[in-house]
């Protein structure tokens, strides 16, 4: 199980705009997965050298290249090769419910956590029905949760377990998350709507017999990061016309850097959120404005510890590109 109690504020990278665009998984060229997972891997070390506590994948990134019938597991295949290139985030990936058996699952979950250390994590995503869902749930964490033995030794593995990140988006998924999660992420875009959704978690996870403070409390915004106004709204008119715009209900923030690290001040504050669950809006953009801008402004709030600093060098050439023009993908 994770341990982000210690952290001041939590900070998660949604890395899935980093895979393979449809079209390119339509090409079916080998060479697209060794760039796709080229990117990530360099993306995940620098948001993993900057402190960001969690990167996820969730079931839509894919890694394009030859066609497969299970490419629902593309994001635990590329989580799991992020471990060579980080050193303390967890990686978390969405294995799906009911597209395999559950047995399967906590194994590409189990898989994923070798690979990274004990740096694994399994995001559960509700399917279209929820019936199923809450002993599916039950079922993979219990397995997930044994301990480990060696079938050549008998020896038993000591470590922390996968850490456990629901998405919640149903009463079904409040209950799943406050019995079983270590992070839950919430689409909400109003402070009360994640003070209220915050509370009745921590109440629900009070009732399954669990410490409140155990489960962290994430909310997903929609980033885009930008020098100013004009040239935030520029790209966001941009992105709505190749059809890249956010989903409805989603929290959204298009602006300098400040506006996001105030926001993420007010609702810590505010008892709505612990931390919140970053989707860039392009990639690399707006992965490298986190965290060569955001970041610091957080710890300059108070709302993080101190960490070294992201190379100036790179940090120089991702603001001189961020002020031309381009497309989201290479924005």
């Amino acid at each position: 199980m994770a341990n982000f109690s210690s952290r001041t504020s939590i900070v998660s990278l949604d890395l899935t705009g980093a895979g393979a665009p449809v079209a390119w998984q339509r090409d079916h060229d080998p060479e697209t997965e060794l760039f796709v997972m080229g990117r990530l891997a360099g993306l995940s070390a620098l948001a993993d050298k900057a402190g960001v506590d969690l990167i996820t994948l969730d079931s839509s990134f894919r890694l394009g290249g030859r066609r497969r019938r299970d490419a629902w597991l593309d994001g635990a295949l590329a989580a799991s090769r992020l471990g060579n290139h980080t050193a303390a985030a967890v990686i978390a990936a969405s294995v799906p419910l009911g597209v395999t058996p559950n047995d399967q699952v906590a194994s590409a979950v189990a898989s994923l956590h070798r690979s990274t250390a004990g740096r694994g994590g399994w995001q559960v995503e509700s399917p279209a029905a929820h019936t199923a869902l809450p002993g599916g749930v039950d079922a993979v964490v219990k397995q997930l949760r044994s301990p480990a033995v060696s079938r050549r030794t008998g020896a038993v593995a000591s470590g922390p377990a996968p850490a456990v990140v629901v998405r919640v988006g149903s009463d079904v998924d409040v209950e799943i998350a406050a019995a079983r999660a270590d992070v839950a992420r919430l689409r909400v875009d109003s402070v009360e709507e994640a003070r209220n959704l915050r509370a009745a978690l921590r109440t629900a996870a009070r009732d399954w017999g669990r410490d409140a403070d155990e489960i962290k409390v994430l909310v997903d915004v929609h980033t885009l990061i930008a020098p100013d106004a004009a040239r935030a709204q520029a790209r966001a008119d941009l992105l709505r016309d190749l059809g890249l715009a956010p989903a409805d209900g989603l929290l959204r923030t298009a602006g300098p850097a400040h506006e996001l690290a105030r926001l993420w001040q007010n609702w810590v504050r505010a008892g709505a959120a612990d931390g919140f669950a970053v989707i860039p809006a392009s990639v690399p953009t707006d992965v490298v404005a986190l965290v060569s801008e955001v970041l610091p402004d957080l710890r300059a709030r108070g709302l993080r510890s101190q960490i070294a600093p992201v190379p100036a060098e790179f940090a120089a050439a991702e603001r001189t590109s961020r002020e031309r023009a381009g497309s989201p993908v290479a924005a």
